[in-house]
């Protein structure tokens, strides 16, 4: 991206992170806020906190699977696969499904055949065909599945998995190449510098977490506790696996599309999802646990 994109962090009409959090929450979450074009514009410019509302549906995780580990523990009622559409539900349904739109907009314009305009033009109908209701489907599947091999782990990584999905949107937003809809001009003012920003951001956050959910975990549990370090290490390898599926989607968006837009991100969002859950619960389960 060129020099002229880069953002200088400098606040413009006096509007500071604080009101670019506020318009994310608003954005991206059902909790309503009242913005203006301001808290707007200080969330284009500010796209890299975007990890925090992954924070805010991650805190909801925690306190749901808190007392469904506590009722399987002590009642035995519950199974992975329940624990998993639970949650998904949450971030479906806390997210207005604005992310899963943009899913099935990005599977239409990607099994459409023809020219790019033709890959544009299915991107953007309003109307969803059998590509979108395809590709949705596979990742709904692909997602309940991966989820519900973790169990009642979900309460240590699924809260997590929500910090690093954002990330991976800001890798997508800082690798893409801006369109002229409405997610343009985040697009265009995120960086590599702003997912410098987020990452950090998502690792500081994803180790809070752990840090709470593991406590919360080991008290409730009668026998066995989290492997802290384990933990930590499955970690690292979801935050890789998080900017490596943004900068996949956006370099494909580029080719297909000639840029990222509001949809890609929110593709981006659902796509990376169930294979960051999977990088971190695989090696748990299977050798560090």
């Amino acid at each position: 991206m060129s020099d002229d994109n880069i953002d200088t962090g400098a606040p413009e009409n006096g509007r500071t992170e604080g009101s670019a959090l506020k318009a994310l929450v608003s954005f991206f979450t059902i909790w309503h806020m009242d913005i203006d074009q301001g808290d707007m514009d200080a969330m284009e410019r500010n796209f890299g906190l975007v990890p925090i509302v992954g924070l805010l549906f991650g805190a909801v995780i925690i306190v749901v699977m808190t007392i469904m580990d506590y009722i399987n523990i002590s009642q035995g009622y519950g199974s992975g696969i329940l624990f998993a559409v639970v949650v998904l539900a949450i971030v479906y349904a806390g997210s207005k499904f604005i992310h899963f739109d943009g899913l099935t907009d990005f599977g239409d314009g990607m099994i459409v055949s023809g020219t790019r305009e033709d890959h544009v033009r299915a991107l953007k109908d309003t109307l969803v065909g059998a590509g979108g209701i395809g590709v949705a489907l596979v990742v709904v599947l692909l997602s309940v599945a991966v989820y519900g091999t973790a169990g009642l782990m979900l309460l240590v990584f699924a809260p997590v998995a929500e910090i690093l999905v954002k990330n991976a949107m800001v890798a997508a937003a800082a690798y893409g190449e801006p369109g002229h809809g409405m997610a343009g001009r985040q697009v265009s003012m995120t960086t590599t510098n702003s997912l410098v920003v987020s990452t950090v951001i998502s690792l500081a956050l994803s180790l809070v977490v752990v840090l709470v959910a593991s406590m919360i975990y080991n008290a409730i549990m009668p026998v066995g506790s989290v492997e802290l370090d384990s933990v930590l290490f499955c970690i690292v390898f979801g935050t890789v696996v998080s900017v490596i599926a943004g900068y996949l989607m956006a370099r494909k968006a580029n080719s297909v599309f000639g840029m990222v837009n509001g949809d890609i991100l929110g593709a981006t969002n659902e796509l990376s999802r169930p294979f960051i859950m999977l990088v971190m619960i695989l090696p748990y389960v299977c050798w560090l646990g």
